[in-house]
């Protein structure tokens, strides 16, 4: 069912893809604050959110699987991945191709990402004021991912890579619309996404640069836990 919740969602996710750069760069707050907030928030999405649901999800198929530790294995395999795709940039072999061909392994693999992020989101039977706050984490968290991104590669993300991340956001928000919002698949994907953006977010997310703001981290990430922890206890999220 389209909501005026995710049709916003969706809207805020892709404009984010596309100008990612442009809204760091030309914040009011200033680029170190807002990395800061992306990075404080998204962590605590991890691990207020995303790591109980993953834990919730194994509880439910458990009993009609193998084992009881098959979605962390997949968990895993995506912290994995993206681990790769990262450790692959920063090779010798890397950094004798192309720019572009580096860039295009990068991109190609984050599309995966945010396609899956996307049709995770939208599949949800989450809405109000559950989506919208989740949406912001996750806003967040495209902020941060597609600002490394370009920050490393400006040209090509600015010609190609942000419409590749924002087709297939807009593609993976369609899917998840009209697909299936549970079942073994879905899961799935919730484990991969979940290990995904547990690497993302503390590679990439984590202000370790000496010029992060770490007070606006700190206070960005409590402040976010604390209103989850008490939204989730008051509307039985």
């Amino acid at each position: 069912m389209v909501t005026i919740e995710s049709i916003v969602i969706g809207i805020v996710f892709i404009i984010i893809q596309l100008y990612a750069l442009t809204i760091v760069e030309r914040s009011p707050i200033g680029e170190q604050k807002l990395l800061s907030l992306s990075g404080g928030v998204a962590i605590a999405y991890v691990f207020i959110y995303i790591l109980p649901t993953l834990h919730g999800k194994q509880e439910e198929l458990g009993g009609s699987l193998a084992l009881d530790t098959e979605l962390y294995f997949l968990g895993l395999l995506g912290l994995l991945v993206y681990f790769s795709v990262y450790s692959f940039a920063e090779t010798k072999a890397a950094t004798q191709l192309k720019e572009q061909t580096v860039y295009m392994v990068q991109v190609s693999f984050f599309m995966v990402y945010s396609f899956i992020i996307s049709y995770v989101v939208f599949s949800s039977d989450v809405q109000r004021v559950e989506s919208l706050f989740y949406g912001l984490a996750i806003s967040l968290h495209f902020i941060g991912l597609s600002y490394h991104l370009g920050k490393e590669h400006h040209r090509l993300h600015k010609n190609r890579g942000r419409y590749m991340l924002a087709g297939a956001t807009l593609f993976g928000a369609i899917v998840g619309i009209f697909g299936p919002s549970s079942g073994l698949f879905v899961e799935s994907m919730v484990a991969f996404s979940s290990g995904a953006m547990l690497f993302n977010v503390i590679s990439k997310e984590l202000p370790f640069e000496k010029n992060a703001h770490l007070p606006t981290f700190l206070i960005s990430s409590l402040v976010y836990a604390a209103t989850m922890i008490a939204l989730k206890a008051f509307f039985n999220w």
